[in-house]
């Protein structure tokens, strides 16, 4: 009995410790819903520029007809991801594999816009390598969202 006591103290307190939770190592799920606050989002294009910077994974597009036709990595079976840099460009990488360079400008007409052109000839998927339209960072999304003129809502997942 004296063996056996020190024995269940020990898988007492082993089964008692609890698994430290690497957040970091979660993948995000592309296919959900984006859950945007408009409490956070910044549109003053003098910030976007400086935000914008980095790879961002699509994650969503909403556009309207008779109703609202909702795409994502899931229904679409293809994701892509945009990669600003400070010179103007856009690499866009399609199922991870670098696929093009676009140019990328701010705008400003009603409100802010960001204006995605795509600079090659020859594209696969057109809506992937041009957009446009007023854009906002909220959190870690980026909205490009052209739906008050009859375009598309996309919406991005920054890239950790």
């Amino acid at each position: 009995m004296k063996n056996i006591l020190p024995l269940l103290l020990v898988l007492l307190l082993a089964s008692s410790c609890k698994k430290k939770c690497d957040h970091n190592n979660i993948t995000p799920d592309l296919c959900a819903d984006p859950q945007i606050g408009d409490g956070d989002c910044v549109t003053n294009p003098e910030q976007l520029k400086t935000f914008l910077l980095g790879k961002w994974n699509w994650t969503q597009t909403l556009t309207w007809g008779w109703e609202e036709n909702k795409q994502n990595p899931c229904t679409k079976n293809l994701n892509y991801t945009y990669e600003f840099l400070n010179d103007g460009n856009v690499k866009v990488y399609v199922d991870g594999a670098y696929s093009a360079t676009s140019k990328y400008e701010f705008v400003q007409s009603w409100t802010s816009e960001i204006s995605i052109t795509d600079t090659s000839t020859m594209s696969i998927h057109p809506e992937i390598y041009s957009a446009r339209g007023a854009v906002r960072l909220c959190g870690n999304h980026l909205v490009i969202d052209n739906s008050p003129v009859d375009g598309p809502k996309i919406t991005f997942l920054r890239e950790n």
